[in-house]
C-alpha cells in the first residue's frame, strides 16, 4: 500500500447504509444460525429510519439472503421469539395475504450481556 493511497479520505457520501446493532452481530449464543443474523440485517436494511418498520416479502428476503423461503420463515420466527422483531400479518380484502410488516424492536438486554 502506498503512502498516497493511505492518505486519501474515503468519501461515502451518497451511499446507502443499514444500521445494525453490534451486539446482534457479535452474538454467538442467542441467535444460533447465521441465517437469523442475515435476515435481521436485511430487515434493518429495508426498515424506515424513523418508524423502524420493514415490509419485504419472504420471497424477497430469501433472494437477497440467498437462502430458502423456509429458512427465512424459521429465522423470522426465531427473531420474534428472542424479541428483536414483531410481525404483523397483512391482508387485503379481495387480494389476500400481502407482505408482512416487520417492526424492529429495541435490542433486548440479553444481547449486551453476552457480548461484554
Amino acid at each position: 500500500m502506498t503512502e498516497e493511497y493511505r492518505s486519501e479520505v474515503l468519501d461515502l457520501r451518497g451511499r446507502n447504509f443499514a444500521q445494525v446493532d453490534n451486539s446482534v452481530l457479535k452474538d454467538g449464543k442467542i441467535l444460533d444460525k447465521s441465517s437469523q443474523k442475515i435476515v435481521y440485517v436485511m430487515l434493518c436494511m429495508h426498515a424506515d429510519n424513523t418508524s423502524k418498520d420493514s415490509w419485504p416479502s419472504v420471497k424477497r428476503l430469501a433472494k437477497e439472503c440467498m437462502i430458502s423461503q423456509n429458512t427465512v420463515r424459521s429465522a423470522l420466527k426465531k427473531l420474534k421469539q428472542v424479541g428483536l422483531i414483531e410481525i404483523e400479518e397483512r391482508k387485503v380484502e379481495g387480494v389476500g395475504h400481502i407482505s408482512n410488516r416487520y417492526i424492529l424492536l429495541p435490542i433486548p438486554k440479553e444481547f449486551d450481556e453476552g457480548n461484554t
